[in-house]
């Protein structure tokens, strides 16, 4: 990896820490998201406008996947929503951003492509559960039922479904995307334009499924109109570090010959994320809790270079 690719990386993985401790602090909330994700197609409105003959090539099929994966990001921040509500986010963000890869993974075997999952990979996953295992203990002695099964890790785990959910649609949707040509046969759009466009739509089509969950509900219209009169910006820097976050990611890929380094490097989050619960909430960090998120921290290392 080059100077400028790393200093991408670190910053987003920074950013996205940082986007997940407003998120937290800002009593999370589907209408809180909801503000973040209009927001953040606000913001990166200008894309729409840059990538307008793009936008205009997406047809059915893409236009489909981007139905799948607004639903699976929706799914994700409500998700993440109801784990930071229900305990530590030194619990939850590990645990919603480790698990993905082993859901991947797992994935790959379902649809037949065992060969692209090494056994560094599967030493990794390996590790990655044992990390989990160990994340929301209080001391090695602690072992019982109440630490796992409860709201925190439950919903942290829904949110890493749909992470897994979408990355996966995703995957799907922007090679559909770069296989789009113009009449002359030239491709429409390069990678990082694609990426750019992409992120904005799957927030704007994210806006389409939380829309009936916040304006059916009287008590979340309230959330929503509360979040807009006094947490504005908070929902607007959370908007900006999430969308931002993943055109850093993408950018950083022109400067490096290998993406899995790109990867495996913006795992940094998990122990950022961590460090940034400590510190800003005051949460406390038991030894099984920094063993935990060192051996995710490894795992995922593991598997990103796998």
């Amino acid at each position: 990896m080059t100077i400028t690719a790393i200093v991408l990386v670190l910053i987003s993985a920074f950013m996205h820490a940082g986007w997940n401790y407003f998120g937290k602090s800002s009593s999370p909330s589907v209408p809180f998201f909801f503000f973040v994700s209009i927001a953040g197609v606000v913001v990166f409105s200008p894309v729409l406008v840059w990538q307008y003959e793009l936008l205009l090539s997406i047809d059915g099929a893409i236009l489909a996947l981007l139905f799948v994966t607004g639903f699976f990001q929706a799914l994700y921040l409500w998700g993440l929503s109801e784990a930071y509500k229900a305990g530590d986010m030194s619990v939850a963000y590990p645990i919603a951003r480790s698990s993905p890869l082993i859901l991947v993974c797992i994935s790959s075997f379902v649809l037949g492509r065992q060969d692209s999952v090494s056994v560094q990979a599967i030493v990794g996953i390996v590790l990655i559960v044992a990390g989990c295992f160990f994340i929301p203990l209080t001391s090695f002695r602690s072992f019982k039922l109440a630490n796992y099964v409860n709201r925190t890790t439950l919903f942290a785990l829904v949110a890493a479904f749909a992470t897994a959910g979408y990355s996966l649609v995703d995957d799907e949707a922007t090679s559909f995307m770069r296989a789009l040509t113009t009449p002359s046969g030239e491709f429409v759009a390069s990678a990082l334009e694609i990426a750019l466009l992409y992120v904005v739509l799957q927030s704007l089509f994210a806006v389409f499924w939380m829309f009936g969950f916040v304006f059916f509900k009287r008590s979340s219209r309230d959330d929503f109109y509360d979040v807009v009169r006094n947490k504005w910006q908070y929902g607007v820097l959370t908007a900006v570090l999430m969308l931002g976050t993943y055109a850093l990611v993408i950018l950083s890929m022109a400067f490096v010959d290998d993406v899995s380094y790109v990867v495996a490097f913006r795992q940094l989050s998990i122990p950022l994320g961590v460090l940034f619960a400590v510190i800003g909430f005051g949460e406390t960090l038991h030894m099984p809790k920094l063993t935990g998120v060192i051996l995710t921290f490894i795992g995922l290392v593991a598997v990103a270079l796998g």
